[in-house]
């Protein structure tokens, strides 16, 4: 099914090196408009209803964000570009996302692009959508909505719900607080990242906890952590020092 795409990008280069690139390589889309910023990208969306829209988010006067909040609606698919800022990227990360680093690498690009395709199908787009718009309104906090990706599909989370992640080989399982278990198609050093400003310690290669969560460090070897739940999980010795360390500081 081809999909009809609009490129959004105040440098003139990114745009046309977009578009050849699409041209080129992703014969499935359609490049139906290029434009210089959120207005033009504005005006371009509500003529040619696309299917999937390129939104660079660093533009003058109005970024890629500040543009998302003027669509009531978001109904096509997004995949950011950006050349640096890690607190926007945080933030699409946090709502399972795409975005693409500039300069756009082509096997990225195309993998980005099938997986619009396919979201194309599925209803959780729009709830991605507004989780993204409420971690944006966060940047001074932790951000709060988590959306994980999960066999069945996309699974929406307030990260306080979490009391620990468990590897398990490429896929992550997210124990809650209500007794819920959830398999994430995500792995655990993914979670790692997205998490560490959110009170969440790496203890073991196997375990990454929620610090709000923990009821008890009980010392030994590495030492074990005893969760909220009654999980009793070892910390491994390498970790055991930063592991006290952040247990400690609030």
């Amino acid at each position: 099914m081809s999909l009809k795409a609009i490129i959004i990008d105040d440098e003139p280069n990114a745009r046309e090196k977009l578009q050849l690139m699409m041209e080129r390589y992703c014969k499935d889309v359609q490049v139906a408009a290029l434009a210089k910023d959120a207005e033009e990208g504005l005006a371009a969306i509500k003529e040619y209803q696309p299917d999937l829209v390129f939104l660079d988010i660093e533009m003058p006067v109005l970024t890629g964000f500040d543009m998302l909040r003027q669509i009531p609606e978001i109904n096509f698919e997004i995949i950011f570009t950006t050349a640096h800022d890690q607190y926007a990227i945080k933030a699409i990360k946090f709502s399972a996302l795409d975005y693409l680093l500039k300069p756009i690498d082509l096997d990225q690009l195309q993998q980005a692009v099938q997986k619009a395709a396919e979201r194309r199908n599925q209803k959780s787009s729009a709830l991605q959508y507004q989780s993204l718009k409420e971690n944006l309104q966060k940047q001074h906090t932790a951000m709060d909505q988590l959306a994980v990706p999960a066999q069945t599909g996309m699974i929406f989370l307030k990260v306080n719900e979490i009391v620990y992640c468990e590897a398990d080989s490429n896929y992550t399982k997210i124990i809650l607080n209500n007794k819920q278990k959830i398999i994430s198609t995500r792995t655990l050093k993914e979670y790692e990242e997205m998490l560490d400003d959110s009170g969440f310690i790496r203890i073991h290669h196997s375990w990454l906890i929620n610090k709000a969560h923990v009821k008890q460090y009980i010392k030994g070897e590495g030492g074990q952590v005893i969760m909220n739940d009654g999980t009793s999980l070892d910390v491994s010795r390498r970790k055991k020092d930063h592991v006290i360390e952040r247990l400690k500081n609030n």
